[in-house]
Protein backbone atom coordinates (compact mmCIF):
# COMPACT_ATOMS: atom_id res chain seq x y z
CA UNK A 1 0.00 0.00 0.00
CA UNK A 2 2.85 2.37 0.89
CA UNK A 3 4.68 1.50 -2.34
CA UNK A 4 1.50 2.26 -4.38
CA UNK A 5 1.15 5.66 -2.67
CA UNK A 6 4.78 6.55 -3.48
CA UNK A 7 4.25 5.52 -7.06
CA UNK A 8 1.17 7.76 -7.29
CA UNK A 9 3.16 10.70 -5.86
CA UNK A 10 5.96 10.18 -8.37
CA UNK A 11 3.49 10.09 -11.28
CA UNK A 12 1.71 13.19 -9.98
CA UNK A 13 5.01 15.06 -9.55
CA UNK A 14 6.08 14.13 -13.06
CA UNK A 15 2.79 15.35 -14.49
CA UNK A 16 3.12 18.68 -12.70
CA UNK A 17 6.69 19.16 -14.01
CA UNK A 18 5.56 18.31 -17.54
CA UNK A 19 2.70 20.82 -17.28
CA UNK A 20 5.00 23.56 -15.95
CA UNK A 21 7.50 22.87 -18.74
CA UNK A 22 4.75 23.08 -21.38
CA UNK A 23 3.46 26.35 -19.92
CA UNK A 24 6.99 27.78 -19.93
CA UNK A 25 7.45 26.89 -23.59
CA UNK A 26 4.05 28.41 -24.47
CA UNK A 27 4.91 31.65 -22.60
CA UNK A 28 8.33 31.89 -24.27
CA UNK A 29 6.87 31.32 -27.74
CA UNK A 30 4.14 33.89 -27.14
CA UNK A 31 6.64 36.43 -25.87
CA UNK A 32 9.01 35.78 -28.79
CA UNK A 33 6.21 36.10 -31.34
CA UNK A 34 5.14 39.38 -29.73
CA UNK A 35 8.68 40.75 -29.90
CA UNK A 36 9.16 39.64 -33.49
CA UNK A 37 6.04 41.50 -34.50
CA UNK A 38 7.53 44.69 -33.12
CA UNK A 39 10.96 44.44 -34.74
CA UNK A 40 10.09 43.53 -38.32
CA UNK A 41 12.79 45.22 -40.42
CA UNK A 42 11.79 47.01 -43.58
CA UNK A 43 14.75 47.72 -45.83
CA UNK A 44 14.88 51.34 -47.01
CA UNK A 45 14.39 52.02 -50.68
CA UNK A 46 17.54 51.93 -52.80
CA UNK A 47 18.69 55.11 -54.58
CA UNK A 48 19.41 54.70 -58.27
CA UNK A 49 21.17 57.18 -60.54
CA UNK A 50 18.85 56.96 -63.55
CA UNK A 51 20.46 59.58 -65.78
CA UNK A 52 24.22 59.53 -65.70
CA UNK A 53 24.55 63.27 -66.18
CA UNK A 54 27.75 64.70 -64.71
CA UNK A 55 27.59 67.18 -61.85
CA UNK A 56 29.52 70.35 -62.59
CA UNK A 57 30.41 72.38 -59.52
CA UNK A 58 33.38 74.59 -58.75
CA UNK A 59 34.21 73.11 -55.36
CA UNK A 60 37.55 71.36 -54.96
CA UNK A 61 35.78 68.43 -53.32
CA UNK A 62 32.16 67.36 -53.04
CA UNK A 63 29.97 64.38 -52.21
CA UNK A 64 26.29 63.46 -52.23
CA UNK A 65 25.06 60.52 -50.13
CA UNK A 66 21.69 58.94 -49.50
CA UNK A 67 21.14 59.04 -45.73
CA UNK A 68 19.10 55.86 -45.31
CA UNK A 69 21.51 53.55 -47.16
CA UNK A 70 24.74 55.59 -46.92
CA UNK A 71 25.11 55.18 -50.68
CA UNK A 72 27.51 57.58 -52.40
CA UNK A 73 25.63 58.93 -55.42
CA UNK A 74 28.31 61.20 -56.83
CA UNK A 75 31.62 62.57 -55.55
CA UNK A 76 34.92 64.23 -56.42
CA UNK A 77 38.05 64.25 -54.29
CA UNK A 78 35.88 63.02 -51.43
CA UNK A 79 38.77 61.56 -49.43
CA UNK A 80 41.37 64.29 -49.72
CA UNK A 81 42.11 66.24 -46.55
CA UNK A 82 40.81 69.81 -46.67
CA UNK A 83 40.34 72.54 -44.09
CA UNK A 84 36.69 72.34 -42.93
CA UNK A 85 36.32 75.84 -41.44
CA UNK A 86 33.15 76.20 -39.32
CA UNK A 87 31.61 72.93 -40.47
CA UNK A 88 33.80 71.80 -37.56
CA UNK A 89 31.04 73.10 -35.28
CA UNK A 90 28.82 70.13 -36.08
CA UNK A 91 31.24 68.07 -34.00
CA UNK A 92 31.58 70.85 -31.41
CA UNK A 93 27.82 70.73 -30.91
CA UNK A 94 27.61 66.92 -30.87
CA UNK A 95 30.44 66.72 -28.34
CA UNK A 96 28.83 69.29 -26.04
CA UNK A 97 25.48 67.49 -26.26
CA UNK A 98 27.19 64.20 -25.43
CA UNK A 99 28.96 65.40 -22.29
CA UNK A 100 26.86 68.23 -20.80
CA UNK A 101 23.20 68.36 -19.68
CA UNK A 102 21.17 70.53 -22.06
CA UNK A 103 19.87 72.86 -19.32
CA UNK A 104 23.17 73.23 -17.45
CA UNK A 105 24.24 76.85 -17.03
CA UNK A 106 27.57 78.12 -18.34
CA UNK A 107 29.15 81.32 -17.04
CA UNK A 108 30.62 82.75 -20.22
CA UNK A 109 33.73 84.73 -21.02
CA UNK A 110 34.21 87.16 -23.87
CA UNK A 111 35.95 85.80 -26.95
CA UNK A 112 36.72 88.01 -29.94
CA UNK A 113 38.26 85.66 -32.52
CA UNK A 114 36.35 85.45 -35.80
CA UNK A 115 32.55 85.61 -36.05
CA UNK A 116 30.89 86.02 -32.64
CA UNK A 117 27.51 86.73 -31.05
CA UNK A 118 29.17 89.23 -28.67
CA UNK A 119 28.64 87.32 -25.46
CA UNK A 120 28.94 89.54 -22.39
CA UNK A 121 31.52 88.49 -19.82
CA UNK A 122 29.90 86.91 -16.76
CA UNK A 123 26.53 86.24 -18.37
CA UNK A 124 25.09 82.76 -17.87
CA UNK A 125 23.46 80.77 -20.66
CA UNK A 126 22.39 77.16 -20.95
CA UNK A 127 24.36 74.58 -22.87
CA UNK A 128 21.36 74.26 -25.20
CA UNK A 129 21.40 77.97 -26.03
CA UNK A 130 25.16 77.97 -26.64
CA UNK A 131 24.70 75.01 -28.98
CA UNK A 132 22.02 76.97 -30.86
CA UNK A 133 24.37 79.92 -31.22
CA UNK A 134 27.18 77.64 -32.39
CA UNK A 135 25.05 76.03 -35.10
CA UNK A 136 22.78 78.86 -36.25
CA UNK A 137 24.94 81.96 -35.88
CA UNK A 138 28.26 80.08 -36.18
CA UNK A 139 29.32 81.99 -33.08
CA UNK A 140 32.94 81.30 -32.19
CA UNK A 141 32.46 82.71 -28.69
CA UNK A 142 29.64 80.21 -28.04
CA UNK A 143 31.86 77.35 -29.27
CA UNK A 144 34.75 78.64 -27.14
CA UNK A 145 32.66 78.64 -23.95
CA UNK A 146 31.34 75.13 -24.63
CA UNK A 147 34.91 73.91 -25.04
CA UNK A 148 36.29 75.90 -22.11
CA UNK A 149 33.69 74.38 -19.77
CA UNK A 150 35.28 70.91 -20.03
CA UNK A 151 36.88 69.67 -16.81
CA UNK A 152 40.21 69.45 -18.65
CA UNK A 153 39.67 72.69 -20.50
CA UNK A 154 39.86 73.21 -24.25
CA UNK A 155 42.45 70.45 -24.71
CA UNK A 156 40.13 67.93 -23.08
CA UNK A 157 37.16 69.06 -25.16
CA UNK A 158 39.05 68.80 -28.46
CA UNK A 159 40.21 65.33 -27.44
CA UNK A 160 36.53 64.41 -27.00
CA UNK A 161 35.82 65.75 -30.48
CA UNK A 162 38.54 63.57 -31.98
CA UNK A 163 37.35 60.57 -30.00
CA UNK A 164 33.87 61.01 -31.45
CA UNK A 165 35.09 60.90 -35.06
CA UNK A 166 37.55 58.10 -34.35
CA UNK A 167 34.77 56.03 -32.78
CA UNK A 168 32.79 56.14 -36.04
CA UNK A 169 35.83 55.12 -38.05
CA UNK A 170 36.72 58.35 -39.85
CA UNK A 171 40.30 58.27 -41.15
CA UNK A 172 40.75 61.71 -42.73
CA UNK A 173 39.65 64.00 -39.92
CA UNK A 174 41.62 65.62 -37.12
CA UNK A 175 40.53 68.57 -35.02
CA UNK A 176 42.94 71.01 -33.41
CA UNK A 177 40.25 73.42 -32.21
CA UNK A 178 36.52 73.82 -31.62
CA UNK A 179 35.62 76.60 -34.11
CA UNK A 180 37.41 75.72 -37.35
CA UNK A 181 39.79 78.66 -37.47
CA UNK A 182 42.82 77.77 -39.55
CA UNK A 183 45.45 75.43 -38.17
CA UNK A 184 47.58 73.19 -40.38
CA UNK A 185 46.69 70.02 -38.46
CA UNK A 186 42.94 70.77 -38.46
CA UNK A 187 41.35 68.99 -41.41
CA UNK A 188 38.58 66.75 -42.67
CA UNK A 189 37.27 65.41 -45.99
CA UNK A 190 34.00 65.57 -47.91
CA UNK A 191 33.31 61.90 -47.15
CA UNK A 192 34.06 62.27 -43.44
CA UNK A 193 31.91 65.39 -43.13
CA UNK A 194 29.03 63.56 -44.82
CA UNK A 195 29.32 60.81 -42.20
CA UNK A 196 29.44 63.40 -39.42
CA UNK A 197 26.30 65.03 -40.84
CA UNK A 198 24.58 61.65 -41.11
CA UNK A 199 25.28 61.15 -37.40
CA UNK A 200 24.34 64.73 -36.50
CA UNK A 201 20.83 64.60 -37.95
CA UNK A 202 20.03 61.67 -35.65
CA UNK A 203 20.36 64.12 -32.76
CA UNK A 204 17.02 65.90 -32.40
CA UNK A 205 18.57 69.10 -31.03
CA UNK A 206 20.96 69.42 -33.96
CA UNK A 207 18.34 68.49 -36.56
CA UNK A 208 15.80 70.99 -35.24
CA UNK A 209 18.30 73.78 -34.55
CA UNK A 210 19.94 73.79 -37.99
CA UNK A 211 16.50 74.23 -39.61
CA UNK A 212 16.03 77.61 -37.89
CA UNK A 213 16.61 80.73 -39.92
CA UNK A 214 16.68 82.94 -36.85
CA UNK A 215 15.89 82.91 -33.15
CA UNK A 216 16.60 84.77 -29.91
CA UNK A 217 18.16 83.58 -26.67
CA UNK A 218 18.88 85.35 -23.40
CA UNK A 219 21.12 84.86 -20.39
CA UNK A 220 21.02 85.62 -16.69
CA UNK A 221 21.73 89.33 -17.27
CA UNK A 222 18.54 89.70 -19.34
CA UNK A 223 20.51 90.45 -22.50
CA UNK A 224 18.77 89.25 -25.66
CA UNK A 225 21.09 87.75 -28.26
CA UNK A 226 19.72 87.60 -31.81
CA UNK A 227 20.87 84.63 -33.84
CA UNK A 228 20.66 84.57 -37.63
CA UNK A 229 21.61 81.62 -39.78
CA UNK A 230 24.63 81.65 -42.06
CA UNK A 231 22.78 79.22 -44.36
CA UNK A 232 21.55 81.44 -47.19
CA UNK A 233 19.51 78.67 -48.81
CA UNK A 234 17.20 78.09 -45.84
CA UNK A 235 13.62 79.03 -46.80
CA UNK A 236 14.84 79.97 -50.29
CA UNK A 237 15.40 76.45 -51.60
CA UNK A 238 12.64 74.23 -50.28
CA UNK A 239 14.77 71.07 -50.41
CA UNK A 240 17.41 72.49 -48.02
CA UNK A 241 16.60 71.50 -44.44
CA UNK A 242 19.63 72.63 -42.50
CA UNK A 243 23.14 71.82 -41.23
CA UNK A 244 26.30 73.92 -41.36
CA UNK A 245 28.31 76.44 -43.34
CA UNK A 246 31.97 77.40 -43.05
CA UNK A 247 34.48 79.83 -44.48
CA UNK A 248 38.08 80.90 -43.89
CA UNK A 249 40.58 82.31 -46.40
CA UNK A 250 42.47 79.00 -46.31
CA UNK A 251 39.42 76.72 -46.46
CA UNK A 252 37.36 78.72 -48.94
CA UNK A 253 33.62 78.26 -48.85
CA UNK A 254 32.27 75.10 -47.23
CA UNK A 255 28.73 73.83 -46.81
CA UNK A 256 27.35 70.61 -45.37
CA UNK A 257 23.67 70.48 -46.31
CA UNK A 258 20.68 68.32 -45.44
CA UNK A 259 18.58 67.88 -48.58
CA UNK A 260 15.11 66.36 -48.88
CA UNK A 261 13.83 65.14 -52.25
CA UNK A 262 10.71 62.99 -52.68
CA UNK A 263 10.60 62.41 -48.93
CA UNK A 264 14.17 61.06 -48.91
CA UNK A 265 17.07 62.62 -47.00
CA UNK A 266 20.44 63.23 -48.58
CA UNK A 267 23.65 64.92 -47.45
CA UNK A 268 25.53 67.26 -49.75
CA UNK A 269 29.03 68.52 -48.98
CA UNK A 270 31.05 71.11 -50.88
CA UNK A 271 34.54 72.13 -49.76
CA UNK A 272 36.85 74.90 -50.92
CA UNK A 273 34.19 76.44 -53.13
CA UNK A 274 34.16 79.94 -54.53
CA UNK A 275 30.35 79.78 -54.55
CA UNK A 276 29.20 77.23 -51.96
CA UNK A 277 25.50 78.07 -52.18
CA UNK A 278 25.41 78.05 -55.96
CA UNK A 279 27.27 74.72 -55.93
CA UNK A 280 24.75 73.32 -53.45
CA UNK A 281 21.84 74.51 -55.61
CA UNK A 282 23.42 72.58 -58.49
CA UNK A 283 23.59 69.50 -56.29
CA UNK A 284 19.88 69.80 -55.48
CA UNK A 285 19.03 70.16 -59.19
CA UNK A 286 21.23 67.18 -60.06
CA UNK A 287 19.49 64.99 -57.47
CA UNK A 288 16.02 65.95 -58.76
CA UNK A 289 16.99 65.21 -62.37
CA UNK A 290 19.11 62.11 -61.87
CA UNK A 291 18.14 60.14 -58.77
CA UNK A 292 15.13 57.93 -58.05
CA UNK A 293 14.44 55.27 -55.43
CA UNK A 294 13.33 51.67 -55.87
CA UNK A 295 12.23 48.91 -53.51
CA UNK A 296 14.87 46.57 -52.20
CA UNK A 297 14.67 43.00 -53.54
CA UNK A 298 17.13 40.59 -51.91
CA UNK A 299 18.86 37.91 -53.97
CA UNK A 300 17.26 34.56 -53.20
Amino acid sequence: MKRSKNKTNILLGGSILTLLFALAIFYFQKKTIGVNKEIIFEHPQIPVVINNNPLYVGAQAYIVIDVATNTVLTAKNENIRIYPASTTKLVTALTALNIYPLEEKVKVSEYKNGKTMELVDGDELTVGDLVKATLIHSANDAAFNLAHKHTRGITGFVEEMNKLVNDIGLKNTNFANYDGLHQANHYSSAYDLAQIARLAIKNQTVAETTRLKQTEISGSKGIVYKLETTNELLEKVSQIKGLKTGWTPEAGGCFVSLIEVDGKQLIGVVLNSQSRFEDTQKIVDWIIENVSWTNYWPDI
